[in-house]
């Protein structure tokens, strides 16, 4: 009887040993930069999945614990916002992980590597990479990207939110004749802003320039195609998170003036709203 039992014991422990040996551990991350996504496993749960932005051994890590991720949040609600967050290019989130890569689990279906996530700390702005170009350049037709809010020495001090680093502008040659209270020849301002509850509520920006006086007069219009109770110019609807509210509603602060000064230098445009106190600077995409 007891060297059954002995053999029981024994083989109890070589199949937890198997079991063991097919999760082991096969490498490390190290703090490094990755985009949070969503998966399906097994095809009936939900999973977060990160994508290293700089792949090297692996490339899709499938998190195993979401704690990390969701803090206090529900898993459910935190899975629902996640899975309802707008993820286009240049929209995922990002983060700086650290963590244990596991060898796959054949009894899941998983997308990426088995991932222990020791670290999950989000990163909330994003420089911008330009270069500058030398010559003279219109401010007009042009996509001016955002690079940042900067100070009176034109320091920046706020980049974009990492998952909205695409804000820009452009002074389009559009003409708002067809618009009531027109300023003389104005033309319309188009405005991206990463926020998708952002709406101009059926107004429209219109904008001369006094090269003169280096100033860009604005004026908002009252749209004639209005209806009211319907969102105009909302592309998608999905959550947002602070950082994107937060840069829009700046943006909006800079436009939010009667006249703006600027600079317009080789393919850099730095915007002053003398009343507000806002600046930014832009460059030629």
């Amino acid at each position: 009887m007891r060297q059954v039992c002995l053999i029981f014991i024994l083989g109890f422990l070589i199949g937890c040993n198997e079991d063991f040996d097919k999760q082991k551990t096969i490498g490390f991350v190290n703090d490094e930069v990755a985009f949070l996504d969503m998966e399906r496993i097994n095809a009936d749960s939900l999973g977060f999945i990160f994508e290293l932005q700089s792949p090297s051994d692996f490339r899709f890590l499938s998190v195993i614990e979401s704690d990390l991720i969701c803090g206090s949040m529900d898993v459910g609600d935190c899975h629902g916002w996640h899975s309802a967050y707008p993820r286009r290019q240049g929209m995922k989130l990002w983060y700086r992980i650290s963590g244990e890569v596991l060898s796959p689990d054949p009894k899941e279906i998983r997308e990426g590597n088995p991932f222990v996530l020791t670290k999950a700390e989000r990163i909330l702005s994003c420089a911008v990479d330009y270069q500058i170009v030398p010559g003279e350049i219109a401010i007009n037709e042009k996509v001016w990207k955002m690079i940042g809010f900067v100070d009176n020495d034109d320091q920046i001090y706020s980049h974009p939110a990492c998952e909205s680093n695409n804000m820009w502008i452009r002074f389009s040659d559009v003409l708002l004749d067809d618009y009531p209270f027109n300023l003389p020849g104005g033309k319309r301002v188009d405005i991206t802003t990463g926020d998708y509850l952002f709406s101009l509520s059926g107004r429209a920006i219109s904008y001369s320039v006094n090269q003169n006086s280096n100033k860009i007069i604005l004026k908002y219009l009252s749209s004639p195609y209005f209806i009211p109770g319907f969102r105009n110019y909302v592309m998608h609807d999905g959550p947002r998170t602070l950082q994107t509210k937060q840069k829009s509603d700046s943006l909006l602060r800079l436009l939010s003036t009667d006249t703006l000064d600027y600079i317009l230098e080789n393919n850099i445009l730095k915007l002053r709203n003398p009343k507000s106190k806002v600046n930014a600077m832009f460059v030629a995409d």
